[in-house]
């Protein structure tokens, strides 16, 4: 091969050390299927890891001597092996092995097929472009380090061999009888079985628990290791072996010297891919105590969920209570409303009902008087008669006072229907569906009937944009709501005006407008002010400033649960102690899409 073909170019190299960098499973893939094709697996480790190391140290042997040249390695008669990178790995792994006491042969014999497991893998990769070269690196790599360690172990003396596999033999031995210590002292009980389903081993605690025994190691010493099965767990393990699967977990209720105990049982395949002990390891996590607290823990969330549903039943009791009660003062004020312009109604209907009596007579009389004309009957007696009966109708009083009385009837009268449209469209909130409503509409409604909370205390100023777009939502949580609040501003202007002796009324300023997607309302009054201190408060249930008896602290809290939690809404409050409040309600116009982007 001429030296073009011994030095190896910069596609391939690049293309090597990252195939070996990425490739660490497929290696261990190939090394593992020799290894058990040819029983070296019976002397080697369970550990996946163990062989990971070893491919992971020859891999960054062959990255490194690529980085130190490009030449393919000769074999010279005069060269140092040793101070080869890869030949230094293979000399300290030559030497661990010799201390387990693995012979030259073995060792030798394993690390052909490591060799053939790096072929391989350049066999199934495509793209390099001088693949004789490459393969020839890779064979020359192994041939050092194959030289290097055994230079190394024929010049070891054999009495220095023999004292370091016995200092082996000693500490593997104790690492034995560490590993078995732990083993005996965990305080949950562990069973391994076999493939089978047999017990292999088990530790103090499983046979203290499980199996009657109380002696530590017992099972280990024993001359027979595969005489038991693991309690009523044969299905399990059966299942497994047939399925083939690595984890299943199940719970069981054994006896034990303290009573029935439930465990969380853990059966897993051993990590062995060596597959010398290809069972499978059963662990048992005592659950007893802590089902029972979780059956306690269950019991009290119960009682806890049944508590928050009565409360919840007595809070919508108390706001069902609240709002009757809110209705029979509305309906007192009502009925105070309606009957003062009733009373006029029906004093200028009596007065009307005369008036029209007098005039009648009088009428009746002209009508005797001009047929009478119109016969050539006239006479002074008739004319005489006719006068004294319009004079007697006082004519001139009932011109001037009719009209007024009619005027005024007319105005009663549309206060009334003022009223009881109000009334209507409280009336037709009973629904529990949205549908779209006028919001202009639910306050003027709101403002009417509330007039006798307000009007000896306050002015109601309202703005209303009249361009508003229709709402959907629940029109009885509106109108509720929009009530409550102008009844709490009637009250802190009615207790401003007793606290400072106003004679002054106050001022309810109510407006409505449209804000990008939102719909807003404005309610505010120059009453007595919400103190800071309780301002993140007044939400809350139950949460009121009122004497007792006066109100349950649910006003408001309707208001939120309406406004926000029901329609997706926003309700502040800007308040000024002594000097009023504002609570601002804002409204989306498509509240089911506002919703969606804010849940």
């Amino acid at each position: 091969m001429n030296n073009l073909l011994m030095q190896i170019n910069r596609h391939d190299k690049d293309l090597v050390e990252k195939l070996l960098i990425s490739s660490e499973d497929r290696l261990i893939e190939l090394i593992l299927k020799y290894a058990e094709q040819q029983k070296y697996t019976r002397y080697t480790s369970t550990l996946k890891e163990a062989w990971r190391l070893s491919i992971d140290g020859l891999s960054q042997s062959i990255i490194k001597a690529l980085e130190i040249s490009d030449l393919v390695p000769g074999l010279g008669p005069d060269e140092d092996f040793s101070s080869d990178p890869g030949a230094q790995f293979g000399i300290m792994e030559a030497q661990r092995h010799r201390a387990r006491g693995v012979n030259l042969t073995m060792f030798l014999g394993l690390m052909k097929y490591y060799r053939q497991a790096y072929l391989d893998l350049l066999d199934e990769t495509p793209g390099i472009e001088h693949p004789k070269v490459v393969k020839l690196l890779v064979n020359r790599f192994y041939d050092r380090i194959e030289l290097a360690y055994c230079g190394e172990w024929m010049s070891s003396d054999g009495e220095v061999q023999i004292k370091a596999l016995s200092d082996s033999n000693l500490h593997l031995t104790n690492e034995k009888n560490k590993y078995l210590t732990l083993f005996e002292s965990l305080s949950s009980p562990v069973i391994l079985c076999d493939e089978r389903g047999n017990v292999d081993n088990y530790n103090d605690a499983a046979g203290r628990l499980l199996l009657g025994t109380t002696t530590p190691g017992s099972r280990y010493y024993s001359e027979q290791r595969h005489d038991l099965a693991p309690p009523a767990l044969q299905q399990e393990l059966a299942q497994m072996i047939a399925e083939g699967s690595d984890l299943l977990g199940v719970e069981k209720v054994y006896l034990t010297p303290e009573g029935d105990k439930t465990y969380d049982v853990q059966i897993e395949r051993m990590l062995d891919v060596s597959q010398k002990f290809s069972g499978y390891t059963i662990l048992f996590n005592d659950i007893t105590e802590r089902l029972s607290w979780s059956r306690q823990l269950e019991e009290v969330n119960r009682s806890q969920q049944q508590l928050i549903d009565d409360l919840n039943q007595t809070r919508q009791q108390l706001i069902q209570s609240e709002k009757m009660a809110a209705v029979g003062q509305l309906s007192a004020g009502i009925a105070h409303e309606i009957n003062t312009p009733i009373q006029y109604i029906e004093q200028n209907t009596r007065f009307l009902r005369d008036a029209f009596s007098d005039m009648q007579s009088a009428l009746k009389s002209l009508q005797k008087l001009l047929a009478a004309a119109g016969n050539g009957e006239l006479s002074e007696n008739l004319l005489s008669e006719v006068c004294e009966q319009v004079e007697e109708a006082d004519c001139d009083y009932l011109f001037d006072e009719v009209p007024g009385a009619v005027e005024q009837s007319l105005e009663g009268v549309e206060r009334v229907s003022t009223i009881v449209s109000a009334m209507k469209v409280f009336a037709r909130s009973g629904t529990q569906e949205k549908v779209e409503i006028d919001i202009n509409a639910a306050i003027m409604s709101s403002v009417n009937l509330t007039v006798n909370e307000w009007k000896y205390h306050s002015e109601v100023e309202m703005d209303l944009d009249p361009d508003l777009p229709m709402i959907r939502c629940v029109p009885s949580d509106l109108n509720q709501s929009l009530l409550n609040i102008v009844v709490n501003a009637a009250t802190a202007n009615s207790d401003q005006a007793i606290k400072e002796a106003l004679v002054e009324k106050g001022r309810i300023s109510i407006r409505s407008r449209l804000d990008g997607d939102w719909v807003v309302i404005e309610i505010g009054d120059t009453g007595t002010g919400i103190p800071e201190g309780i301002k993140t408060k007044i939400f809350d249930p139950f949460f009121t400033t009122r004497e007792v008896g006066k109100g349950i602290g649910q006003g408001l809290t309707f208001v939120y649960q309406a406004i926000v939690e029901e329609h997706g809404g926003r309700v502040k409050v800007d308040s000024t102690l002594g000097e009023g409040a504002i609570f601002e309600i804002r409204l989306p116009i498509l509240p089911d899409l506002i919703s969606l982007a804010t849940g």
